[in-house]
Order: C-alpha cells, then structure tokens, then sequence
C-alpha cells in the first residue's frame, strides 16, 4: 500500500495559511479595539480603554492554535492534516476561554462599576462619590498593567502550553495541565519574562502606537510560542 506523502508544496501552503490566519486574526483585534476606542472616546470614557487593551491578552490561546502546524515536519504531516492540527484542542481551548472570559468580564464589571455606576458597592468601598471623588487614574493605570502581566502568565501556563503538551505527548487534559503547571514552576522566571513580554507588546502598541500592534503581536507571539515550544521539548 502506498502512502500518501505530502508535498513540499502542501507543507509550504499550511505554514501560509498559519502566517495568514495569525495576520487576519491580529487586524481582527486591532479592528475591534480602534472601534471601542472610538465609541469610548465618544462617551468620554476613554481612561478605559486600556482594561479592554488588558482583555484582549485573552485571546493569546487561541491564537496560538493558528501556529501549532508550523511546529510539524513531513513525517507528523503524513497522519495529520494542518486543519486537523489547528482544530486538535479547539474544544479545550473554548473551556479555557469561557474561564478566561469570566475573569474578564469581572474586571469590566469592577471598572464600570468605579467609573460609571457610582451608587454600586464597590463605588462606596473606594470613596467614590459625587461629592467626593478619589482620584485613582495612576493606581487604574498601573493595575490594569499588573492585569495585563497575570493575564498573559495565565494565558501562557493554563492555555498555550497545555495544548502544545497536547500535541507533543498527550495524556489526556487534566494531565496535560497538571505537566504544564509543573514545567511553569520549574522556569518561574522564564514565564515571568514572557509574561511581562506579551503584555507590553499587546497594551503599550494599542494604547500609544496604533498600527505597530499589528507587527509586535504576531511577532512576539511567534518568538515565544516557539522558544517554548523548544524548551519544552529539551525538557522531555
């Protein structure tokens, strides 16, 4: 029986189609946030922008997935079509980001709360009235950053790399994140780093520098999941 190799050609076209797909997905965001900014600004309510600069760290995972066909050669090719390597742990994946969505929509709760809905609870737990009015810009500001840090350290230990663990040597998920969570301990730093890393490049271009968000994104992206993806591998 003969098998069916792929091509050069074929492997070519499914590492065009991940750089596509990631391009389409980073002005994707980029769409979204310019028209958030605008109806922000339109409402006066542009300090926000930045916490919704934090949320969109949270689609770090699945983007990732876009990327995971240029991790494979011509032997993993052979049993595996690059649709059905995107497509692998997208159920997983959703879970992560139905999570990752809640803690998300937490913090939007906290900020309309603060700055728009001024009767609510945590309004009166920061001294935030009509008469009174505290003055949290810089503490926002700075908060929304360390946000934005733990959200991507969060992205990175119980979303990317599970799935690249289950890629590389699955075990089923409860496994998968038990290992990923491990080999985060074991690099503290080195995640710490990549966390600060995706943070600055999807916050500081979307609020200061517009359309670089468009280049640092995909690119720091690329430069980490495949550095961990090497890491990982020496690890095993």
């Amino acid at each position: 029986m003969i098998e069916d190799k792929p091509t050069g050609r074929q492997i070519n076209f499914s590492h065009l189609l991940s750089y596509l797909l990631l391009m389409l997905s980073t002005l994707g965001i980029y769409v979204i946030s310019e028209v958030i900014r605008f109806y922000l600004i339109a409402y006066e309510l542009n300090s926000m922008f930045i916490s919704f600069c934090v949320g969109f760290i949270l689609f770090t995972p699945l983007i990732s997935l876009l990327l995971h066909p240029l991790l494979f050669s011509k032997e993993s090719l052979k049993q595996r079509s690059p649709f059905s390597i995107m497509l692998k742990n997208i159920g997983l994946v959703m879970v992560i980001q139905c999570l990752f969505f809640l803690i998300w929509i937490t913090d939007a709760v906290a900020v309309y709360s603060i700055y728009v809905d001024q009767d609510s609870f945590l309004a009166k737990a920061f001294n935030i009235t009509k008469d009174n009015r505290a003055d949290l810009t810089s503490h926002f500001y700075w908060g929304n950053l360390l946000l934005a840090w733990f959200f991507s350290l969060l992205s990175l230990v119980i979303g990317v790399l599970p799935c690249l663990i289950a890629q590389l040597n699955n075990q089923g998920v409860v496994k998968n994140f038990v290992m990923a969570i491990s080999f985060a301990k074991k690099n503290k730093s080195l995640f710490a780093l990549y966390a600060c890393v995706i943070a600055l490049a999807t916050v500081m271009p979307l609020l200061y520098a517009h359309y670089l968000f468009v280049i640092t994104f995909p690119i720091t992206l690329f430069i980490i999941f495949f550095h961990l993806f090497r890491r990982y591998r020496i690890g095993i």
